[in-house]
């Protein structure tokens, strides 16, 4: 009888898997082994104790079917357990790359303090040589796809060569682009216009509502007007947009104020014009010798026209 209820167990395991069916299934494959049990053959001599066996021989088949059922839905849970394991192990890794990858990328806020001129070298080894009274951010590694910083103020870029990642400087809402090469972006607050200069190399201007970007070949510039929302190529003299790095002053028919807000910058000063009518008085020349502000203002104020005081950090023209 045991070996009986052995073979029949097995041949109803084989012919349906409890552990690959749903609660219908079950249902009907205990309905099929019941019928199967009320058909099986009793000696006459236990003929009275036909009902019982019967009962009692479909307990234990139902008993050894859930048992080899609960053996193999625990093997897969183990298997189930072990793909899970694999799986968060795996998107742990991969988070742990990305926070490791923005950990080791902070950030980093360099302010040029007034009066004076730096440079720093950024992870790519692209060397940015800093104005008095400049912002530079940027991140302290270049993880993503593009090279990306930001600066307010006066800053002239080395930039390493790297055709795969491009170098981008947000100056306001102005974006330069470049793979590699010298520029420079003037972009104070307080000034109406942002420049952009190359000197070598090329780059790409986006300016704002404009879909497509303006390049420039060495030697141009793209001024743009903040309050005009417009911009122009135009061709100009390098020494008067670069060489502010070497402490040198070009003046181009420049205003009064407007040389007033690069020698504050410059001297960590500040000046006061006396009139309006003074502001936009014109100057030209150049400065290339390292001059001091008092030399620098002795020769501005030469035709005795116009004079000028210093009191400390306060300078007043009039």
């Amino acid at each position: 009888m045991e070996d009986k209820i052995e073979s029949l167990t097995g041949e109803l395991m084989n012919a349906a898997p409890v552990e690959d069916t749903n609660a219908t299934d079950k249902t009907s494959l205990h309905g099929k082994i019941r019928e199967v049990i009320m058909r099986m053959d009793v000696s006459s001599s236990l003929s009275g104790m036909a009902e019982e066996m019967r009962e009692s021989i479909l307990l234990e088949i139902h008993r050894r079917i859930d048992r080899a059922a609960r053996r193999t839905l625990w093997t897969k849970a183990i298997a189930a357990a072990a793909s899970v394991a694999i799986l968060l192990g795996m998107t742990n890794y991969f988070s742990y790359r990305q926070g490791y990858k923005q950990l080791s990328s902070q950030t980093v806020e360099m302010t040029n303090p007034l009066g004076m001129r730096s440079v720093i070298v950024l992870s790519d080894g692209t060397k940015v040589h800093l104005n008095a009274g400049t912002v530079l951010k940027y991140p302290s590694r270049f993880v993503h796809e593009n090279r990306e910083v930001e600066v307010s103020g006066e800053a002239f870029f080395e930039v390493a060569p790297d055709h795969a990642h491009p170098f981008i400087v947000n100056a306001e809402n102005i974006k330069v682009r470049v793979l590699g090469t010298c520029f420079n972006v003037k972009a104070y607050q307080e000034e109406e216009s942002i420049e952009v200069t190359l000197e070598n190399g090329n780059v790409e201007v986006g300016l704002p509502n404009q879909r497509d970007f303006l390049s420039l070949t060495p030697g141009q510039q793209i001024l743009f007007d903040k309050h005009l929302q417009t911009a122009k190529k135009r061709n100009v003299k390098l020494e008067y947009y670069i060489t502010w790095k070497e402490g040198k002053f070009y003046f181009n028919i420049a205003t009064f104020e407007s040389i007033a807000r690069q020698l504050e910058r410059r001297f960590n000063v500040r000046i006061h014009i006396a009139s309006d009518r003074l502001k936009q008085t014109v100057f030209t020349g150049d400065f290339v010798r390292n001059e001091n502000l008092e030399q620098i203002l002795r020769v501005m104020t030469a035709d005795k026209r116009i004079r000028y005081t210093i009191d400390g950090d306060q300078i007043h023209i009039r």
